[in-house]
C-alpha cells in the first residue's frame, strides 16, 4: 500500500469512527420509530435514553417515513464500516510476525470485518429500492451481518488482548478492542440497536486511523519505536 493509500486510509477511519459517534443513536432512534423496531422501547434501558433523545432531535428522524429515515441511516452506515477493514489491513500489512495469539486474532477479526462489510454494502444496495421488512434484508442479515458481528466480536477481542501484550500504540486501539466482545453483546441488549454496540470498534480503528494519517508511509510502531514498514511483513 502506497504512502498516499496508508493516510487516506487513515484519516477514512478518523472521519468515520466520529461520523459514528453521531449517526449510531440516529440509526438506533429511527429504528425505533418503525414498526419493526418500536416494541424496543418496552424496554427500560432503551426507554430511558430514546424517549428524551427523540425529543430533543425530532426532526432528524421525522423529515421522511420512518422505514425510509431508517434505510437512509443504515446506507449512511454501510459506507462507514469498510473503514475498519481498511484500516485493520493497514496496519497488519506492517505489523512484525507477533505472537501465535495474536496471528489467530488478525485472522479472525479480518474475516469478521470482510464479513460484516460485505453484509452492510450488501444492504446499501437492498435498500436504494427495497423495504427494511423485505426478505432480501433478513437473508442478508442472517447469513453476513450476524456471523460478520460475532467474527468481528471474537476476532477483535482476541487480537486486542495479544496487542496489549505487545505493547502496541495507540494504547486506545487495544483496549476498546479488548471490550468489543463485551460492547457489541451488552451495549444492543441495553440500548436497544446492534449499531451502538458497533461504536467502540470503529473508534478503536479510528484513533489508530489518526496515527496512520500522521506518520504517512509507517504504521504504529511496536515498543522499540521501530518503524513497522522497515521491520518487515511477516
Amino acid at each position: 500500500m502506497s504512502t498516499t493509500a496508508i493516510s487516506r486510509t487513515g484519516l477514512y477511519a478518523a472521519i468515520a469512527a466520529a461520523t459514528a459517534v453521531i449517526l449510531s443513536p440516529l440509526l438506533a432512534l429511527s429504528y425505533f420509530a418503525t414498526g419493526e423496531g418500536a416494541d424496543e422501547l418496552q424496554n427500560p434501558t432503551v426507554a430511558a435514553w430514546a424517549d428524551p433523545a427523540r425529543d430533543l432531535i425530532g426532526p432528524l428522524l421525522t423529515w421522511a417515513a420512518p422505514e425510509r429515515v431508517y434505510a437512509t441511516y443504515v446506507q449512511a452506515f454501510a459506507l462507514l464500516f469498510p473503514a475498519v477493514l481498511l484500516c485493520a489491513w493497514a496496519v497488519r500489512a506492517r505489523r512484525p510476525r507477533g505472537t501465535r495469539t495474536e496471528r489467530v486474532g488478525w485472522r479472525i477479526a479480518l474475516a469478521g470485518y470482510g464479513v460484516a462489510t460485505a453484509g452492510l454494502l450488501a444492504a446499501f444496495v437492498i435498500l436504494i429500492a427495497g423495504s427494511i421488512a423485505g426478505d432480501a434484508l433478513n437473508i442478508v442479515f442472517l447469513t453476513l451481518l450476524l456471523p460478520g458481528m460475532f467474527l468481528s466480536a471474537i476476532g477483535s477481542t482476541v487480537l486486542g488482548i495479544a496487542l496489549l501484550r505487545g505493547r502496541y500504540a495507540p494504547r486506545l486501539t487495544p483496549w476498546l478492542l479488548t471490550l468489543a466482545f463485551p460492547s457489541m453483546v451488552v451495549v444492543p441488549t441495553l440500548l436497544g440497536h446492534n449499531s451502538l454496540g458497533m461504536v467502540p470498534l470503529m473508534v478503536a480503528w479510528g484513533v489508530t486511523g489518526l496515527r496512520l494519517r500522521r506518520s504517512g508511509d509507517t504504521a504504529t510502531a511496536g515498543p522499540t519505536g521501530v518503524s513497522l514498514r522497515r521491520a518487515g511483513r511477516p
